[in-house]
């Protein structure tokens, strides 16, 4: 594909699932070393994680394309083929998140109530997120990187916004009623309070128990709601 051609909505998506398959279980390396990758996922694994790492030292506007595709031992169209833009590469974790969300809340127990169900959710996907040293090095790297620039504020609040939606369709994927303002409002009130511990949790450098706080602070919301 020739650089800066545009590309198809389904190209994008595909690319951005298989992008997200780095977080999985046994799929993303803690490092990988210089040189040239064996296959497509080793060589998407070594761009966003070294690129991750240029933007933190470096600074997000200071590093180029060209250093991040020398860093991971690629040429140029490689890191074009997987990423359209330096902003994608940043927005990768919280895709992640969104899609995890979604899982599972659509998945969680039949008799939970849909807050509960919300709840459950975002309890399981930061289980996931305390358990894997991986998915925590990307969302801390990210986050740092888009809190020290300025352009990346409104991907951030972009991105934020688009976990509220990806929330409340699990939701109608269960069932509920879509014009329930109030329910709406209070998962987006639980999914706003979740985001701001886990960022509290990362800025703190996992000095308390992400999970036992965050289950503390749903309780108290959902039983507000009731």
């Amino acid at each position: 594909m020739v650089r800066g051609m545009k590309k198809s909505n389904h190209e994008r998506d595909f690319k951005n699932a298989t992008v997200l398959k780095l977080f999985e279980a046994g799929r993303y390396p803690y490092d990988i070393q210089n040189g040239n990758s064996k296959n497509k996922l080793h060589a998407m694994q070594a761009v966003y994680l070294n690129a991750l790492r240029l933007f933190d030292i470096q600074g997000f506007d200071d590093t180029t394309i060209e250093e991040i595709a020398t860093k991971s031992g690629v040429v140029e169209e490689v890191i074009d083929s997987y990423f359209p833009s330096k902003e994608s590469i940043v927005a990768v974790p919280l895709g992640y998140l969104g899609r995890s969300l979604s899982s599972y809340v659509r998945t969680a127990d039949a008799s939970l109530t849909p807050l509960e169900a919300l709840g459950e959710g975002i309890i399981r996907l930061f289980e996931e997120l305390s358990r894997s040293s991986n998915l925590y090095e990307a969302l801390n790297l990210g986050y740092r990187v888009v809190n020290r620039t300025p352009s990346l504020r409104e991907l951030n609040l972009a991105r934020r916004s688009q976990l509220y939606i990806v929330a409340w369709k699990a939701l109608l994927q269960r069932g509920v009623d879509p014009d329930d303002q109030v329910l709406r409002a209070a998962a987006s009130g639980i999914v706003a309070c979740s985001l701001a511990t886990m960022f509290s949790w990362l800025e703190a450098n996992m000095s308390f128990n992400l999970v036992d706080l965050t289950k503390s602070a749903i309780s108290i919301l959902t039983e507000e709601f009731r």
